[in-house]
């Protein structure tokens, strides 16, 4: 087994050029547009780029930032043919673009032989926004395309690479990814289909002068032209945390986001931002320009820009619904402006509202599209509001269960009325049952309320705007109906409150117990409802997010029973969830009752980790291979610790005869495979038949629990109940008129009546209490169908039998083999190991504070580089 080294691999920077073969190199690597770090001080910025034919390479020309993202798409280059206006050759289609903000994307050119014939000084593709939210760089089905080219390209912030279908591509393999990467444990790269690297020329081989070249490397992106590795100060005796980034003669660690050099101050190439005082990750106090700097407000003004406060953005003119405006100075400033009537009916309709404070007009909410997942956007949108000069209009809005997207909402002026009467409307809206927080107020400041046919919306909590009108006049009946608004639900003094609590929980599951149910409620109680939802911070309200036909991320159990426990499973371990129940009853007229709970929290435990998503090695000195693994894509606990061990490995013919330098082969379980996961997270139905939200249906399936739950036996049990006399009222009664009873027309009560009627009392606490612990054993009934499985403890004794840890109900603790490393580490060097030699790799992830929690083995087979080809490398 090999050794690992407390520092990355010092992989060897290529050595000094013999002065015999000086000259003719100089000259190989200058037609080959070797890359300089140099940087030009010339900088033309320009927008996202649509590259559909050859002339449209012409907006490449002279553009040195893109500003956006680049497409070339069924581009057909036929470098053969030459156009009499435009005469294209190789060296008319090269750009001076350096930097992209967003992603590149090179799909189906013909004729493209090379990347680096249209793009020699690209340095940076910082991923900002991402093709299909993921991919910064694809490169797919170019028939023609023989190698990629991007000379001088030193990093990949973000985003995922796919290199891929293309036929005759060589020199990928080559290409050291990892390091190009800004994040390796979050980013990815996929090779395929391209030309077998067996059919591929190697790094540094047959020259111009039929002549091996000396100081090339295994990482290149052509046959001439080795992948620019800058080298910090020092690689060796570097603190762990450097990782590859190395650190100065002193031991501080490099800056990663500094891709040209060691210090952030003295940078010349920021990943992220470049700000006053060096590279930063976000611009603080300061404007954004380019997506690529951070400058102050001064300096965005003397470049003849504007500096936006909302996003701290210098601009070159005004966005979207912002207008410009000259202040008394003569400066132009941007202004958002909301003037008009606005009528919201899907999520496109809220662009023009983005930002708005002030709304100069009347706000209209009409969903049309109950299906449209509108709430999360409405709350982005108009989170910004507090005064709307018209009037507020929801009407026909299924999907609404409360106003709350409104959070900041002070003022409702009523410039403009409905039917010159009324500054908020809220009619026909099935599912709304709140409409903002009781510590909210919003002041109507002319007008009067409307509100019908909302029949989830309880008359009480609309009797609670009295306050916010400022005319003072009452709520009239006409207005505000008792009727049509919440007869659906059960509202006020009839709403209970229950107390919910956390009884038992593992890693998948939790056990929630409730409060026994009195007399009253069990007479209506059909059983509960158990909404909860990921809650990594414990600010959720009951209405977040909610949509009224179930398009949200909150789930529901409905548990038609009466039992006070129940088991929420199917749960990820180590989250912390929200949740909150509500009783479902059947409604009678002379017994209405429900109850809610507040939202409560509870965290699951810590579970063994999915195994290690991916290992990638590497080798570039016989005796060593450079490890880099991606963590665990479910680690279900903090990761405390990876244990890595390699062996060697007798590989079959099959993959030898392969003739790779590097196999990688990833053999991970597939027993921990995250299918659940991709199950979309909802909390209702997703029907594809718009019948299935038809108001009728939804009011006929509530109608149902009525029909099916009221028992025969129920009408039968209350009809005897009442038969029993109120024994402890009728003694009251006797006592109270004892002394007022004419004893000539009324006798003294014998011993014998006294007797019966204490009797009778007796007999009546003795129903209550029977009837009272019938209805507590109702509630407690299986409980052997609740219980929750937990991880067995660690056994004292290490080496306990089969029989005693069956006997002792523990478990023994798993011997672990190989180096242990910290769970923040995510690469590794192995040393001292044989040449040409392939090795089995497999590292585990192991979670803290859970026995026998590591993951099952992701297991790589990889291959040590030869002497020869080590030698080859240094040049010797």
């Amino acid at each position: 087994m090999g050794h690992l080294l407390p520092f990355p691999c010092p992989f060897p920077i290529p050595m000094s050029i013999p002065i015999s073969i000086a000259v003719p190199l100089l000259f190989l690597f200058l037609g080959a547009a070797s890359p300089v770090l140099a940087r030009s001080d010339d900088q033309t910025v320009c927008g996202s780029q649509e590259i559909n034919e050859i002339a449209d390479l012409r907006k490449l020309q002279n553009c040195t930032h893109v500003v956006g993202h680049v497409r070339l798409a069924y581009v057909d280059l036929d470098l053969d043919l030459t156009d009499v206006a435009g005469n294209y050759s190789l060296a008319s289609l090269a750009s001076n673009v350096t930097e992209i903000s967003d992603y590149l994307m090179v799909y189906r050119c013909t004729g493209l032989i090379s990347l680096q014939s249209i793009f020699p000084r690209l340095r940076i593709i910082r991923g900002q926004q991402l093709l299909f939210d993921q991919y910064s760089l694809v490169v797919y089905e170019n028939r023609n395309l023989r190698e990629l080219g991007l000379v001088e390209l030193l990093r990949i912030q973000s985003g995922f690479i796919r290199v891929e279908s293309n036929p005759l591509l060589c020199f990928v393999e080559t290409v050291d990814w990892m390091y190009l990467m800004g994040n390796a444990t979050r980013q990815h790269f996929s090779l395929k289909h391209n030309r077998p690297q067996s059919q591929c020329p190697l790094c540094g081989s047959l020259s111009a002068d039929f002549e091996f070249i000396r100081n090339s490397s295994q990482r290149c992106w052509n046959v001439n032209t080795t992948q620019l590795r800058p080298q910090p100060p020092r690689l060796r005796d570097c603190p762990i945390a450097c990782g590859q980034s190395g650190c100065d003669s002193a031991g501080k660690c490099c800056d990663h986001n500094c891709v040209t050099g060691c210090y952030s101050q003295n940078c010349s190439l920021c990943a992220n931002y470049q700000g006053r005082m060096g590279c930063v990750n976000q611009c603080v106090a300061s404007y954004e320009i380019n997506r690529r700097r951070c400058i102050g407000h001064r300096e965005c003004r003397e470049l003849g820009r504007i500096p936006l406060i909302r996003g701290y953005q210098c601009v070159e003119k005004c966005p979207g619904n912002q207008k410009e405006y000259l202040d008394a100075k003569g400066i132009i400033h941007c202004q958002v402006e909301c003037n008009g009537d606005f009528h919201v009916k899907s999520a496109a309709d809220l662009e023009v509202l983005q930002d708005c404070v002030t709304i100069n007009g009347s706000l209209t909410i009409e969903l049309t599209n109950i299906k449209e997942k509108i709430v999360d956007a409405l709350e982005n949108a108009l989170a910004s509001v507090k005064e709307i000069t018209g009037y507020l209009k929801v009407i026909h809005s299924a999907q609404l269960m409360a106003l709350t997207f409104l959070q900041n909402l002070d003022a409702i002026r009523g410039d403009k009325l409905v039917e010159n009467k009324y500054a908020l409307y809220v009619v026909n809206n099935y599912h709304l049952e709140h409409i903002w927080p009781p510590n909210h107020l919003v002041i109507i400041q002319r007008g009067r309320l409307f509100f019908h046919l909302n029949p989830r919306l309880c008359y009480d909590k609309i009797q609670q705007l009295q306050g916010s009108l400022k005319s003072g006049e009452n709520i009239s009946v006409a207005d505000v109906s008792p009727n049509s608004n919440g007869e659906r639900v059960i509202c006020g003094e009839a709403v209970r409150s229950l107390n919910p609590r956390v009884e038992d929980l593992n890693s998948t599951a939790v056990r929630i117990i409730m409060d026994y149910m009195d007399w009253e409620g069990m007479e209506t109680l059909i059983g509960y409802s158990y909404h909860y939802k990921e809650a990594p911070v414990q600010n959720v309200t009951m209405y977040d997010g909610r949509h009224g036909c179930g398009h949200d991320n909150w789930l529901m159990d409905v548990v038609p029973n009466q039992s006070r426990r129940h088991v929420i499973s199917g749960l990820k371990p180590y989250t912390q969830y929200a949740y909150f129940v509500k009783t479902l009853t059947r409604t009678e007229y002379h017994i209405q009752i429900d109850a809610y709970s507040k939202i409560a929290y509870f965290q699951t435990l810590p579970d063994r980790p999915s195994p290690v998503l991916r290992i990638y090695g590497s080798s570039e000195i016989s005796s060593q291979i450079l490890l880099h693994w991606w963590p665990p894509s479910r680690p279900n606990g903090v990761i405390k610790n990876y244990f890595v061990t390699a062996e060697k490995h007798n590989i079959t013919k099959e993959v030898k005869d392969k003739n790779y330098a590097n196999v990688e082969l990833e053999i991970a379980k597939d027993s921990d495979c995250e299918c659940v996961g991709l199950l979309p997270y909802y909390s209702g139905p997703q029907p594809d038949d718009e019948d299935y939200y038809n108001k009728e249906q939804i009011t006929y399936e509530d109608a149902l629990p009525n029909l099916i739950y009221v028992s025969r036996y129920h009408d039968y049990r209350r009809k005897e109940f009442e038969k029993v006399i109120d024994y402890e009222h009728l003694l009251t009664r006797k006592k109270t008129e004892a002394p007022t009873r004419p004893p000539t027309t009324t006798p003294a009560p014998t011993n014998a009546t006294l007797d019966k009627e204490r009797e009778a009392a007796i007999n009546y606490e003795n129903y209550r209490l029977t009837t009272e612990q019938r209805q507590r054993d109702l509630q407690d009934l299986d409980q052997h169908k609740y219980r929750i499985r937990h991880a067995l403890p660690k056994c004292q004794d290490p080496h306990a039998s089969v029989v005693q840890q069956v006997e002792e109900k523990c478990v023994v603790e798993e011997p672990l083999s190989g180096y242990e490393l910290k769970g923040t580490q995510h690469f590794y060097c192995l040393s001292q190991l044989e040449p040409e030699t392939h090795y089995r790799i497999t590292i585990r992830a192991c979670v803290e504070g859970v026995v026998n929690g590591c993951s099952t083995p992701a297991e790589a087979v990889i291959k040590t580089a030869s002497l020869q080809l080590e030698r080859f490398i240094k040049g010797v």
